[in-house]
Formats: structure tokens, C-alpha cells, sequence
């Protein structure tokens, strides 16, 4: 009879290939003395570390490690190292689905292990419907995903706090605007760095000569070929110029359409260019983005050698937007005067340094944002403004002014006497949407608040909202309250408290849909904290005497009245009266953000009774 023993070592291999990790090391490996040495052959487990590992951690060197020596690399180990990680990721987001008790600490330590973890939650993030908790699981593993993408992002902008006013890095930091709306796709800052490495390596294969052109013939071609694939500018600039993906350099670079602003439009000729070896740089130019590329050193952009080199480099200007032409200093200039710049016109004519960029951009996000804003709700237009690859609209909106915020506070030195000028917003919108970041303002903002309250020549006492570690120290108690429970012990709350944790109503006064995740039997006293009024509710109470602000506080609302809390689009807990709470039966009332969002209170949604699975039980032990 025919035994393995009779096929070569090759064929052994290759059929190992065909086995799993752990199979071939709970089983294969323990066959034979023969199989215990080919098992463990490094070349065998580089292979199971390509082909079970997606992302990697920078700190592992994996592409460095690729290209090296197999027998130099403890691929086994290095296999068992993210096999052991992973089975940490699933005990920690356990945990996080399972109580509220130090949730926030458990997803901080998810995201500290950033790229390690990414595999393991794109899988939870995609976990089936027939999921016992499929709803908190894939809200959990997305949200842990998305403050891992932002930590990423954060960290490049970081890096220009203290640092020389430079124009390097731009690809990267103008692509971390994306990363705050990446969700599980892959178009992230490796991504969008390769795709103009692509491009710099096509626009070389389609112009042969290019190594013999001056900087001057360069730059227009690159930027007639750029604007004939297409790749920049966009249709209908006065129909599509607000959309909020023509601020996402990855969305300009991946999305058919390509669309984008000035400012990206320009940012993606500049990295195209430098790596076809020009020297390259935006110019904020008031309005509208260029462009500008300069001379080599000693050299004229025609190619000519300089007799005397002066200390300045000669630069042209290109519009990459809306022009295939050099646009002209003149031409330029003539422009300032009209804009009513006769002082200091020429800064808008050199080089504009990243961080000038980045912050400008964040501009561009923002005003997108106001434009929403001013729309026809539920309009057409409002939802081609907001229309992204992924995500929700309206949270993917929300996000992307997160974004700028994040880049207004590391773009402006600390040494800037109004470096905190929206940082008590900043936190408001952090602690309220995406507290699961506390591990990034631990990690990047704290130390700048430090550095700017101990440059300030006057100090004084800073409280709430403009103080970060008031706001990290509140996130912490929070985090590790134990639960108030509310149960229903008496006939009397289970008839005055007439609806359970997870039904849906709609309100009956403000119409909006909301889920119920509290309630309080004896006034607003016992409903869970912090909770909050929209602000007309708040206008509301005002007007009959009970004067809250929006922000509810533990006090004196009328000790008869029945209070819940529901979680709504953009609210975790809204406070809302009994006698405004209308339920519905018709899931398709239900919009697709709020499906998404229960998962931060509820395990799966039941279509039977058009109501959500509780994950409240540890507070609403009877619903």
C-alpha cells in the first residue's frame, strides 16, 4: 500500500501548503520525526503569514522582513505572536459586547495594538445575521476599527506639532482626512501612498522621453495627462463643488469619477511630480489652490544652466483643476489686486508648508458641512453632498468635521497664544460621539494641552470643556461605574412605566424615531447620566419653568412624570416625556444609521415586534 513516506519532500510541502496553521501544528507536525522538520521549515509558515495575516502592526517590519532571508526570520513565531493577538482581541471585544463595566478601557486596549487587530475586527465587522449579538458585535468591532484608523491619522499630523515648516509629506497628510471615514475598506494612507506611486509609474510608461525633458515640459505634461485621465478637477463645479468627497484625496484617487477640490486636485500633482523627481509644492493661493514647481538648483525650468545661481529657485505655476496651461506670475498678481491684496501678496506665491495645507483643507470640510446644513432636508442634493464609498451619511459627515478639528489643534503650534480656541468644542463632540479615542487624546492631546497651559505667562483655573484631563478623568469614572439598576418590583411601575427597553417610537411632537434605552419610574433623577434635551426641548422646559440647558443635571424634574432616554441619530441618550413617545410596528421607519447605532445598546433587532434585543440587562434587569 502507498505511503506518504514515498513521496518526495517537494510534494510533502506543497500539500502543506493546502493545510492549515493549526492544523499542522496540533496534528501534522506531531505525525513523524519527517513532518515535525518539514512543518516547521520557515519558508512554510513566511507562506502561512502571508496568507492569514492581511494587515500587519509597522512595528513587525513585515515588508522588510518579506524581502530578507527566510531562514533569518522566526516566521513561526512570528505567526503565533498575531495567533495569540487575535485570541486577545476576541476575549477583549467579548467583553466589550458583554457589559458596560470598563467597556472603554477594553476597546483602548483593541486599538493600542492597531494594525494587529484589523483582521480579526473586518471579520466581526461582517459577523452573519444569525449572530446572538450580531448587532452590538459588528457596532463594536466597527467603532474599535474606525479609532484605530483615526489613531493612524493623528499620528501623522502629530508629527508636524514642533517641527520646521516643511512641504514634505504631503500625500500623507492630506490622505489622513480619509482615514476618519475608511471604515473596512481598504483605501487607507498605504493605499492612497501606492496609487501615486502607480500613477508616477504610468505616466513614465506612457511618456518614454521623460527623462529628457526640462522641468518646465515635465510639468505640463504630467498635468495634461493628469487632467486628460482625468484625475483631476471635476463636473458641474457650481452643481458638485460642495460634495464632501472632493475634500478625500483617496476618494478622488479610487472613485471613478475622481473628483476633487483645488486644494486636492493641486496636492495630487504635487506627489505625482516629486516622484517623478520634480520639486513640487501647493501654493494656498487665496480661493483656489495652485500648484507650483520649481527649477532644479543651478538650473532654468527651460533646462538651461544658470551663469550666476541666484538663492531662489525659478517656479511656474499650474492650475491642475481647471487648466491644462502654465498659469502666469502676472496673471497671478493681477488676481491679488483684485482680491484687495496689495501687502504681503507675495506669501501667496511661494510654497505653502503641510501643516497651511492640512489646516485649509479642514476649512474646505467644514464649509461642506454648512452647506449641508443649509440644504432641503431630505432632499436630493443633500444626499449626493454627503455620499461617501461607505458608512452613513450623516455620521460619516459628522466625522469628517471631527476630522478637521483634530487637524485645527495639531496643524496650530501650542505656541500660539489661541491654540485652544475650539478645543472645548473639540471635546464636547469627542466625549459625546467617540469617546472610544480617549487612547489617542491620552496619547497626542494631553502632552499639547500640557505644553500649552505651561507656556501661558498668566495661569488660571480651567474646568469642564476647556480642560482635557477633566474630560479624561470624567470618561474614566464613567467607565467604571457600577450599574444603577431599575427594576420593575411593583404593579405600580409596570403600569405607569408603559413601554421596555428597545421599542421604537416616533415623537410626537419632533417626529424623529428613537430607541429606548432608559427609563425612570419617579422623575429624571434616575435615568442614566449624562443624558440630554435637543434644543428645542430644552426651549420647551425653559418656557414652563424648568430652566436645564440642554445638558440634563441630576435635579427637580416633577417627581410623577415618566422619563426615558432613547438613543437617536445623534444623540446616545435623549431625554424624551411618556407622553411624547408614540410607538411603531414598521421597520421600515426604522433608518439605516439608527440599525447601525443600536448596537451600542442592543444585541439584534426582532422584526416580529419591530423592537431591539436588550444589552442592558446589567441596568434593566426586567426589559
Amino acid at each position: 500500500m502507498a505511503s506518504l513516506d514515498a513521496f518526495p519532500d517537494e510534494i510533502i510541502r506543497h500539500i502543506l501548503t493546502f493545510v492549515s496553521p493549526e492544523d499542522a501544528l496540533g496534528s501534522i507536525q506531531l505525525l513523524s520525526h519527517r513532518f515535525h522538520v518539514l512543518g516547521n521549515e520557515p519558508l512554510l509558515w513566511k507562506f502561512y503569514c502571508q496568507n492569514s495575516f492581511v494587515y500587519w502592526h509597522p512595528g513587525h517590519g513585515f515588508q522588510e522582513k518579506l524581502t530578507a532571508r527566510a531562514s533569518s526570520v522566526d516566521w513561526k513565531q512570528l505567526w503565533l505572536t498575531r495567533k495569540r493577538g487575535n485570541t486577545n482581541v476576541a476575549r477583549l471585544l467579548d467583553g466589550v459586547v458583554t457589559t458596560k463595566v470598563g467597556q472603554l478601557k477594553r476597546l483602548q486596549q483593541i486599538c493600542q495594538l492597531g494594525y494587529d487587530a484589523k483582521d480579526y475586527l473586518l471579520e466581526q465587522c461582517h459577523c452573519p445575521d444569525s449572530a446572538e449579538d450580531v448587532l452590538a458585535r459588528r457596532y463594536y468591532a466597527n467603532s474599535a476599527l474606525d479609532s484605530i484608523h483615526r489613531g493612524i491619522a493623528v499620528e501623522v499630523w502629530s508629527s508636524y506639532q514642533g517641527a520646521a515648516l516643511s512641504s514634505r509629506g504631503l500625500d500623507r497628510a492630506v490622505g489622513a482626512f480619509d482615514m476618519f471615514v475608511l471604515h473596512d475598506q481598504p483605501q487607507d494612507l498605504d493605499f492612497i501612498c501606492n496609487s501615486l506611486d502607480s500613477l508616477a509609474r504610468q505616466f513614465r510608461e506612457e511618456h518614454p522621453t521623460v527623462e529628457e525633458m526640462s522641468t518646465r515640459q515635465k510639468a505640463l505634461a504630467l498635468v495634461r495627462w493628469l487632467r486628460a485621465n482625468n484625475l483631476t478637477g471635476m463636473d458641474a463645479p457650481d452643481f458638485n463643488y460642495r460634495n464632501l468627497r472632493n475634500c478625500l484625496m483617496g476618494h478622488a484617487l479610487s472613485e471613478e469619477g475622481h473628483t476633487s477640490l483645488p486644494i486636492v486636485s493641486s496636492a495630487i500633482f504635487c506627489c505625482v511630480a516629486e516622484r517623478l523627481g520634480m520639486r513640487s509644492a501647493c501654493c494656498a493661493f487665496p480661493s483656489h489652490v495652485h500648484a507650483s514647481v520649481f527649477a532644479p538648483p543651478g538650473m532654468s525650468l527651460d533646462g538651461v544652466e544658470e551663469g550666476m545661481p541666484s538663492s531662489e529657485l525659478e517656479s511656474m505655476y499650474l492650475d491642475p483643476f481647471g487648466s491644462d496651461d502654465e498659469v502666469t506670475l502676472e496673471d497671478l498678481r493681477s488676481r491679488l489686486v483684485e482680491f484687495g491684496w496689495n501687502l504681503g501678496s507675495e506669501a501667496f506665491l511661494k510654497a505653502t508648508p503641510v501643516p497651511l495645507i492640512v489646516a485649509r483643507l479642514a476649512q474646505n470640510i467644514k464649509s461642506s458641512h454648512s452647506a449641508v446644513e443649509l440644504m432641503e432636508r431630505g432632499g436630493e442634493n443633500e444626499a449626493e453632498m454627503k455620499r461617501l464609498r461607505a458608512g452613513y451619511p450623516d455620521l460619516n459627515l459628522e466625522a469628517a468635521v471631527y476630522a478637521s478639528m483634530w487637524a485645527e489643534l495639531l496643524m496650530k503650534q501650542t505656541s500660539s497664544f489661541h491654540w485652544d480656541a475650539n478645543l472645548d468644542s473639540f471635546l464636547n463632540k469627542f466625549a459625546l460621539n467617540w469617546s472610544e479615542d480617549a487612547w489617542i487624546v491620552e496619547k497626542y492631546l494631553v502632552p499639547l494641552y500640557d505644553n500649552f497651559i505651561a507656556s501661558q505667562p498668566h495661569q488660571r483655573q480651567r474646568r469642564g470643556w476647556e480642560n482635557v484631563r477633566v474630560i479624561m478623568s470624567m470618561l474614566q469614572n464613567l467607565d467604571n461605574r457600577a450599574p444603577t439598576v431599575n427594576r420593575r418590583y411593583t404593579q405600580e411601575i409596570h403600569s405607569r412605566v408603559q413601554y421596555r427597553i428597545g421599542q421604537v417610537f416616533r415623537h410626537k411632537r419632533y417626529h424623529y424615531i428613537g430607541i429606548i434605552n432608559g427609563w425612570a419610574a419617579n422623575g429624571a433623577t434616575a435615568l442614566p447620566t449624562p443624558h440630554y434635551l435637543t434644543t428645542d426641548e430644552a426651549e420647551e422646559e425653559e418656557a414652563s419653568g424648568t430652566d436645564l440647558g440642554t445638558e440634563v443635571q441630576e435635579n427637580s424634574l416633577r417627581p410623577s412624570k415618566i422619563y426615558y432616554t432613547c438613543l437617536k441619530a445623534s444623540v446616545d441618550r435623549l431625554r424624551v416625556d411618556q407622553d411624547n413617545v408614540e410607538i411603531i410596528r414598521d421597520p421600515g421607519l426604522i433608518p439605516d444609521s439608527l440599525f447601525y447605532l443600536a448596537g451600542k445598546f442592543f444585541k439584534r433587532f426582532d422584526s416580529q415586534t419591530c423592537s431591539f434585543v436588550s444589552n442592558l440587562r446589567e441596568y434593566y434587569p426586567d426589559d
